[in-house]
């Protein structure tokens, strides 16, 4: 582009400044939703990255009969290591169900995250300790902190070897940190407050098939077939549980179907097997709403540019009859184009900067502008480039194209031309993707709005639960607590267990009713747990004191009752865990762990034989007592909970369990977000097609005017093409929406039922966006004096 092109570019950019003004708005917009898009899915798409074994890990899973699990027993580590060579290492983790107090001259302070590992984890997983190295044939212990942990245990401290802590209590048991952990160059899956590396975790536990509590990882040697080990390792762990001399191992082998399942290390993040697939459909959903923001943003371009052609179509036919090709002309454009994107993409930049903190408060992220790497920028420039063909080749071929002799003598693009039914598709793709945003964002509010109203099965509010790490598995070691918190005005139950809805899942364990083996979730409990909660009683009764007997009984859901296929499962014995109980009743099932799940088979016992712990207090109380109540609680905790009195703390259970549907709601943010960036754009569109539509026929108008055509009439003939259009749009649109609403309800196991109403919104938004965007214009149009257009 030469100086002369440049002033001709500046003048014209100057002479129709609000149109240009307008498109780089929406350009800036869309672009920096692409750069927070960019962001967000680098960030989360880089989990474990760092790792340089990243391709040769695995989770060993279980395939069990209600769903995967990612707990495999202990002694399949080693059977894995010995059979097969071509894993080069094995390891295993677990994790505490409960908080652990530590205690230093800062204080106390609980780990909620504990983790403990093999010695060979730290090299699977790249968890290497700072200042020293770890040594995998050690009989000794090592435990590391992370490094945020060991700033609040030892805060002033530069280095932190063999420090001593107390665990437990502030005269308990003296615990020696070997270190801290190394920092890690990424995000990561495998994620912990403190680890205790040891040479076997699993010594001294239960060894048996049927006991699952580690998470087994592999890493696999360079080229191995993943399909041909996965089926060797099934083979390795169904002959080990069938000679296992437990029968729940033997009874819940399936001959005909898989048990083991390899999931890489790569999908535990966005899409694990064996849970929640949430987050891969925000990164999926959040990709495809970038794109179509840019295309919608370009087809923008696009058509305000075509908009203006006529005002340069003089300048292309002089430059023609001077000689100038038609590549020359398009370049020439394109870089005008380019440059116009360019601004658009600085702009964008400062928006980023500005709205980064409410971006990241949205997704509950921690993004910052020091994130943009090399890939990103490379993904950025490349975008810029694909936008500036996508809104420029197709303008600026059609301007060059323009023939000399036909727009020197004034009578092209007249009526529009050859480009009115380009403006017109473009104005229809537009509006068809902001229509499916709105369907889309209706009917997410629609399944969030029925997860937070519809029945769960029991009742969240007003009930508190306390962290705690005494353990109270013998009903009567609870039951002073219980009177003490009961005495309290305005308590109305008091009841302690292993699990709280929305918090950590229960264990599963294989029962077996009249010789059939059920695999179902198990939660131990004490008295009150029903009435706190208030889960409904479907036949027989729940636990109650007055019955002796009820320490060898159990209670069971609806959906075990289904499982074990019994009409009347009361007084049906059950044998599970090394025991043998008799179901005394059936309760409502419970949606414990959000809408997204079905509700699995649970038996709920007051003794059991598996080794849970009931750590878990939760206090229901009237709503008006409860900050008279807390207020007691925090001053008496130390006298009514003798093990664990040191420090009062406590959570309300509507906002653990409402921790399920964060995901889902941001997703409903962020498409809220973009389904408003859709609308402006497109309504951008819109307002500059109907002015330069109007602008065209003014002298048509100024004679309909003179021919006693009335404001009303000339309203219905000019605003009539625009309602077409989007009648158009909403026409193609609705098919669309209807297929991905679909597939979107169908990841929920309790979800509503489609109807018209997202689609009928949708279209009263559409066609109150075109009258209030045309009329506005076209009401200006019909009140000038034709006598002005009309003047030759």
């Amino acid at each position: 582009m030469n100086r002369l092109d440049f002033k001709i570019a500046l003048r014209t950019f100057l002479k129709a400044k609000w149109y240009n003004v307008l498109n780089i708005t929406g350009l800036s917009l869309g672009l920096a939703a692409f750069i927070f898009v960019t962001l967000y899915v680098d960030h989360e798409t880089s989990y474990d990255t760092w790792n340089k074994n990243y391709d040769r890990v695995y989770l060993v899973e279980r395939e069990l009969p209600n769903g995967p699990s990612p707990y495999t027993p202990a002694p399949l580590a080693a059977a894995i290591k010995s059979q097969c060579p071509e894993v080069e290492e094995t390891g295993r983790t677990n994790t505490a169900l409960f908080q652990i107090p530590f205690y230093t001259s800062s204080g106390r302070f609980l780990i909620n995250k504990w983790a403990g590992a093999d010695y060979s984890i730290a090299k699977i997983l790249g968890i290497k300790p700072k200042g020293f190295q770890l040594n995998p044939n050690s009989e000794t212990p090592t435990t590391l902190l992370s490094k945020e942990t060991s700033r609040v245990l030892f805060p002033g401290h530069s280095t932190i070897i063999n420090k001593t802590v107390n665990m437990m209590s502030r005269s308990g048991m003296p615990f020696t940190v070997a270190g801290v952990v190394d920092d890690i160059p990424g995000n990561t899956n495998f994620k912990f407050d403190c680890i205790g590396f040891s040479a076997d975790i699993a010594s001294g536990k239960d060894q048996s098939y049927a006991s699952r509590i580690f998470q087994t990882y592999i890493m696999v040697k360079p080229n191995t077939d993943i399909n041909l080990l996965s089926k060797k390792i099934d083979g390795i762990y169904k002959k080990a549980a069938l000679a296992d001399t437990s029968q729940a191992a033997r009874e819940s082998i399936s001959p005909s179907t898989s048990a083991i399942y390899l999931d890489p290390l790569k999908n535990l993040h966005l899409r694990p097997h064996y849970g929640s697939h949430v987050n891969d459909q925000i990164i999926r959903g959040l990709v495809v709403l970038a794109i179509i923001i840019l295309i919608v943003t370009g087809v923008n371009f696009t058509n305000l540019y075509i908009t203006q052609a006529n005002k340069r179509s003089k300048e292309v036919g002089v430059k023609k009859v001077n000689g100038i090709k038609k590549s020359k002309i398009a370049v020439q454009f394109m870089l005008e184009i380019f440059f116009q994107c360019l601004v658009a993409l600085v702009i964008s930049f400062v928006l980023v900067v500005i709205g980064l903190p409410y971006f990241n408060q949205l997704l509950k992220a921690d993004l910052l502008i020091s994130g943009i790497n090399f890939t990103i920028v490379a993904q950025i420039i490349g975008m810029l480039i694909t936008l500036t063909l996508l809104a420029g080749l197709y303008p600026s071929l059609v301007m060059a194209g323009f023939k000399p002799a036909v727009v020197l003598r004034g009578d092209q693009l007249a009526t529009g031309g050859n480009l009115s039914w380009v403006k017109n598709s473009l104005i229809v793709l537009q509006f068809t993707f902001a229509i499916v945003f709105v369907i889309t964002l209706v009917v997410i509010n629609q399944q969030v709005k029925f997860m937070r109203t519809e029945d769960a099965g029991f009742t969240a509010k007003q009930v508190v639960y306390v962290d705690n790490i005494a353990i109270f598995n013998s009903p009567g070691k609870f039951e002073p607590v219980r009177n003490r918190i009961k005495a309290i005005p305005g308590v109305k139950n008091v009841t302690v267990a292993t699990n709280v809805p929305g918090g950590i899942k229960p264990v599963s364990n294989e029962y077996t009713v009249q010789s059939k083996a059920v695999t179902m979730n198990t939660i131990g409990v004490d008295y009150e747990y029903f009435e706190a909660l208030n889960i409904g009683v479907q036949q027989g009764r729940v636990f109650n004191p007055s019955f002796s007997t009820d320490s060898l009984s159990i209670v069971v859901n609806q959906a075990a009752a289904k499982a074990i296929n019994l009409k009347n499962p009361i007084g049906t014995t059950i044998s599970g865990c090394g025991g043998r109980y008799k179901i005394i009743g059936v309760t409502n099932d419970v949606k414990a762990y959000g809408f997204e799940e079905n509700i699995q088979p649970t038996v709920y016992v007051m003794n059991d034989h598996c080794g849970l712990t009931k750590l878990q207090i939760m206090i229901s109380a009237e709503s008006k007592a409860i900050p008279a109540m807390l207020s007691t609680l925090n001053r008496q905790w130390g006298d009514i909970n003798k093990l664990d009195g040191d420090t009062f703390s406590y959570h309300f259970l509507d906002e653990l369990y409402g921790q399920l549907f964060v995901k889902q709601e941001q997703l409903q943010s962020v498409l809220f977000f973009f389904s408003m960036l859709a609308v402006f754009i497109a309504s951008l569109g819109i307002f500059a097609s109907a002015a330069n539509t109007i602008r065209i026929r003014m002298k048509e108008i100024a004679i309909r005017k003179v021919f006693g055509a009335m404001g009303r009439q000339l309203m219905i003939t000019l605003s009539k093409p625009f309602f077409y259009t989007v009648i158009i749009a909403n026409i193609i649109a609705w098919p669309l929406s209807f297929i991905i609403a679909n597939k979107w309800l169908a990841t929920f196991a309790y979800r509503i039922h489609l109807s018209i109403f997202p689609f009928v919104m949708a279209l009263v938004i559409s066609l109150l966006i075109v009258t209030v965007t045309v009329c506005l214009q076209v009401v200006r149009a019909v009140r000038f004096n034709p006598a002005a257009k009309l003047k030759v």
